[in-house]
């Protein structure tokens, strides 16, 4: 399928609430295809930034395709989840991340968050294509990653028909950055994911509270998809009498 056809197949098989969108890893800015326009060209402000996370929310509502770079960064955690490198050195990190009522009570547990999703290193890629699935049919703009929003019933659904062929389980990450964690975890395992996100990316996002994140290799999406007509759906629980204990 192709991916307007994955995405058209997703959104009407499981009723999502967003079409899914699709990211592309670009390792120099030549190598970025004709046509694609840069975050924030419609824009009249100077110098236009935001973050990661909210440039794939405004994706989900229909934007893009367009392609960001370190220079649109408004946040570090972004920044190292798409290879652009960090904005700032860790330890400045530190005054703004660490401590009660932040994101992590220690140093080390900082350090120890950024190394479990298997970062990019610096510099690795100098752009992103992020878009809906559905706009990224030419070959030039063939995904890396595709991101699933879902409630957990629908992505219960879509992860058991990822399994019905391949018998793999999917493992969730949580723990850290939203970004970070569907980013470089997907692209080095080259498994699919799931996370509950965080704080600040789920707000990025605009992830309503009982909404999750799906994140699959685009070459592992197909499976998924057309095993959708094929999975269980309904428990036969219903047809044993049993006691429920007081």
């Amino acid at each position: 399928m192709t991916p307007e056809q994955l995405s058209q197949t997703l959104v009407k098989s499981e009723e999502l609430d967003y079409n899914p969108i699709a990211v592309k890893f670009v390792t120099s800015l030549s190598d970025l295809p004709e046509g694609v326009k840069k975050f924030g060209a419609s824009s009249e402000a100077s110098g236009p930034k935001s973050f990661l996370c909210a440039m794939w929310g405004d994706c989900l509502r229909g934007a893009g395709p367009f392609y960001t770079t370190k220079e649109h960064q408004l946040c570090g955690g972004g920044a190292i989840a798409a290879g652009f490198g960090s904005l700032l050195p860790l330890d400045v990190a530190e005054k703004f991340m660490i401590g009660d009522g932040k994101l992590f009570g220690s140093m080390d547990a900082l350090r120890c968050s950024l190394s479990s999703t298997m970062p990019f290193e610096d510099g690795e890629f100098e752009a992103q294509i992020v878009g809906p699935l559905s706009a990224m049919n030419d070959d030039t703009l063939r995904p890396d990653v595709v991101l699933i929003v879902c409630k957990p019933f629908q992505g219960q659904h879509i992860l058991r028909a990822y399994g019905f062929d391949s018998g793999e389980l999917v493992h969730g990450i949580a723990g850290g950055s939203t970004c970070e964690m569907v980013s470089s975890y997907v692209v080095r395992t080259g498994k699919p994911t799931f996370t509950l996100g965080d704080t600040g990316g789920n707000a990025g996002l605009s992830l309503a509270p009982d909404e999750l994140l799906l994140a699959f290799p685009y070459d592992k999406l197909g499976m998924a998809v057309s095993n959708l007509p094929r999975i269980c759906r309904t428990s036969t629980m219903h047809r044993h009498t049993i006691v429920h204990e007081r």
